[in-house]
């Protein structure tokens, strides 16, 4: 199976007979599910082109799989669900997808138009989460965002919550001098007291914040309170922090319970 196809079918849910691949049936299949769309039925068109998303690449060229993946990916967005509306036109939108050759410009164009519509809803639906604000100079700080009320500590005139590089731990006496660790950073509440500002760091030990693969590559933090729930946004592209082929956009949304930073929604997206 090609690269893309193998991008298409990530987080395309298995399910059901095998479908009739002919073109015929394809087109057969798409149009109803436009019809479906068209009566508010997103339930049945997400039903009806999954599995040609899933079972037909073979069957079908890189930008005749990329259109299945386009009538889909309106089906999510009208569905509501925008991180797989996302996670589904970002590698089409790579250049490794191969799809940005001459002829295929207006596909491009659509897989363009339905994965910006995708992130400012998603954008959208936790508007809330903000970045920017902090009223306060936060030394080498990657990224700052107005603390919410929940993190502000009693007393505080001024607070923020910063992406912070991480501290290396010291190399033991048996450590290789020429491995060098990859050093995720950290989201701490910095505030300004009766004396002097302080910091206190906000641990996650899972998601983003805690994968060393990527890690290194976030550059952006938010934060805000919706649905009474503390949140923080952290999100960064890059390639493998250890060096690679690998692509990834981190977006992941933590939520703060009192004691830690625990995911709440990862919107992350890997190119392959």
């Amino acid at each position: 199976m090609s690269l893309l196809g193998l991008v298409l079918l990530a987080g395309v849910a298995h399910a059901g007979p095998k479908p009739d691949c002919s073109n015929a049936a394809i087109r057969k299949v798409r149009a109803a599910a436009d019809k479906a769309v068209a009566a508010r039925d997103h339930g049945k068109a997400i039903a009806l082109l999954e599995p040609l998303l899933r079972e037909c690449g073979d069957s079908q060229s890189a930008s005749e799989r990329a259109w299945v993946a386009n009538d889909l990916a309106v089906a999510y967005e009208r569905n509501g669900q925008y991180v797989e509306c996302e996670r589904l036109m970002a590698p089409l939108s790579h250049p490794k997808s191969g799809l940005r050759e001459p002829g295929n410009e207006k596909l491009v164009k659509a897989i363009e138009f339905n994965l910006d519509y995708c992130s400012k809803a998603l954008d959208a639906k936790y508007a809330a989460i903000k970045p920017g604000g902090c009223a306060l100079t936060v030394d080498k700080a990657i990224a700052t965002a107005a603390a919410p009320p929940a993190l502000v500590p009693k007393g505080a005139s001024a607070a923020c919550v910063a992406l912070l590089r991480g501290v290396r731990p010291p190399r033991s006496a048996d450590g290789d001098p020429d491995v060098q660790d990859v050093v995720c950073p950290v989201v701490a509440v910095v505030w300004k007291g009766a004396r002097a500002v302080e910091r206190k760091d906000l641990p996650a030990g899972t998601g983003a914040l805690a994968d060393e693969s990527f890690c290194c590559n976030l550059s952006a933090l938010a934060a805000g309170t919706q649905g009474g729930k503390t949140l923080i946004r952290v999100r960064g592209q890059g390639l493998i922090c250890g060096g690679g082929d690998g692509d990834r956009a981190n977006d992941m949304i933590y939520e703060w319970n009192g004691s830690a930073l625990a995911p709440a929604l990862d919107a992350s997206v890997t190119f392959r």
